[in-house]
């Protein structure tokens, strides 16, 4: 019996011992306390009371990862019993939703009239499905965490036998996250998390509120992951975008180790953001296809049957124009080329915007305020021409089957910072460099420890010269 809980007593030994680690790099970022007019004040208090309560979480997290630990039940199961487990989990999932969405619809039907009667079955069959997946969750994310572990061996990401951190992930309502940008940049100045099931007339009142405090674009985003620690991962009964979100979250754990994730953290830079999540969702897109091809092959085949057999990864265009999507020989609509399209245009709005608020600080300095205050007239013209672009826009793309609430500065400061694929990254030079990094490495492992140290696009741009040299050199 010793012999048995010996290695799980290990791996709650490293489990907390990492855990203690993240908790303690949080709670001291937590401890700075901005003044009553601070930025990061006047941001808190538009959110209000629906801040998210991570400290809560993160103890009801770890409390259960630390059970879950303790008595390993994915270890009593054969490797086809743990992939049967993981498939009925997944079924459970899509079960739970299709009965959620009728038992919705018979509530918004119009000639129902008494819709608690009529779905009581269906309620009670929902209940129980929902009881039998969290019954099931913590095993099911066990399994998955250990196949994810088995992968990222087999690269290089062991020491000692084991995997630093540990991967540890907790499928959970995820909270909503605030993001705050400039208007006359894209560019994320500050990031809130707000609580799991925001209403969309919360969202909006909290965005107008950050707009007339802080005369900033503000988006409230839902999120499908957050390299918290257990990462929180969002619930679904898509298999390779679960494993390949838990991969992407434990990427940025491993990363918070190394200049790129630290930096993140501590240094407020859009090329180390862009380039940490680009690499994070190229890396872990990888390491979950893998993943989905050794242990669900035959889920693969039936849903994603194009991914089956590996294909080579293709370097786009570095030159920054040539970014965009391939144009489309019909006439088709393309989200992505749409995307790309607006994100440039909205650049250069911004751009000629800030340069004349720079004109305009400089008529004030001079002395010449009637200069200075004509040119302000024109730099919030500029910006409301960029905003009002944006709108018509978004209501081009919902023309097209889409239901894109808003597009304003916040939204491109947050989806560009994902720039493994075209699209709202615009014309940034990050995407294609960290794509031909990977390319050029030799192996997972080397990517990601050359692009751990990287933190401008000229470090990105040098480390790309370097691996294409040495691939070329080699037979």
């Amino acid at each position: 019996m010793l012999n048995r809980l010996a290695p799980s007593l290990k791996r709650l030994t490293v489990f907390l011992s990492r855990a203690i680690f993240f908790v303690l790099i949080a709670f001291l970022l937590a401890q700075e306390y901005p003044p009553p007019g601070d930025f990061a004040t006047q941001i808190d208090r538009a959110a209000g009371n629906s801040v998210f309560d991570f400290v809560q979480w993160e103890n009801e997290a770890l409390t259960e990862k630390a059970a879950q630990i303790a008595v390993p039940v994915q270890d009593y199961l054969t490797s086809d019993q743990q992939r049967q487990f993981v498939l009925d989990y997944v079924q459970l999932t899509k079960d739970w939703s299709e009965l959620d969405t009728q038992v919705r619809n018979i509530y918004a039907a119009a000639l129902v009239t008494d819709p608690a009667a009529t779905s009581a079955d269906l309620r009670a069959k929902r209940d129980a499905t929902r009881a039998g997946i969290e019954r099931r969750r913590p095993t099911a994310e066990a399994i998955l965490q250990q196949q994810i572990s088995s992968v990222l061996a087999e690269e290089g990401f062991a020491a000692g036998g084991e995997i630093v951190p540990p991967v540890a992930s907790r499928i959970t309502p995820l909270p909503y996250v605030l993001i705050v940008s400039p208007r006359d940049e894209i560019n994320r100045a500050a990031g809130l998390g707000l609580q799991a099931g925001l209403n969309v007339d919360q969202a909006e009142q909290i965005e107008q509120s950050v707009l007339s405090t802080t005369n900033h674009s503000a988006l409230v985003v839902p999120i499908g992951g957050l390299a918290a620690y257990p990462t929180m991962i969002l619930e679904t009964d898509d298999l390779l975008w679960l494993l390949q979100t838990m991969s992407h979250e434990w990427i940025h754990n491993w990363l918070d180790f190394r200049p790129l994730g630290f930096s993140y953290l501590a240094v407020d830079s859009p090329d180390i953001r862009t380039i940490n999540e680009t690499v994070a969702s190229l890396a872990g897109s990888e390491v979950g296809l893998t993943v989905m091809r050794r242990y669900y092959l035959d889920m693969l085949k039936r849903e994603h049957p194009d991914l089956v057999k590996p294909r080579p990864l293709q370097i786009p265009p570095t030159v920054p124009a040539a970014t965009a999507p391939a144009p489309s020989t019909s006439n088709e609509f393309s989200f992505s080329r749409a995307m790309h399209d607006i994100r440039v245009r909205v650049d250069s709005l911004l751009a000629v915007a800030q340069a004349i608020r720079d004109q305009a600080q400089t008529a004030e300095t001079a002395g010449h305020r009637d200069d200075a205050r004509n040119l302000r007239a024109q730099y919030e013209a500029k910006i409301v021409e960029a905003e009002k672009y944006m709108e018509q826009q978004r209501q081009v793309i919902n023309s097209h089957g889409y239901s894109i609430r808003k597009i304003n500065q916040a939204y491109f400061a947050f989806y560009g910072a994902y720039a493994d694929r075209p699209g709202a990254a615009g014309s940034d030079p990050i995407g294609p460099n960290v794509i031909a990094l990977r390319v050029y490495s030799s192996s997972l492992r080397a990517f990601l420890d050359r692009a751990s140290s990287v933190l401008t696009i000229d470090q990105l741009k040098q480390a790309v010269e370097q691996f294409k040299i040495l691939k070329e050199a080699t037979p």
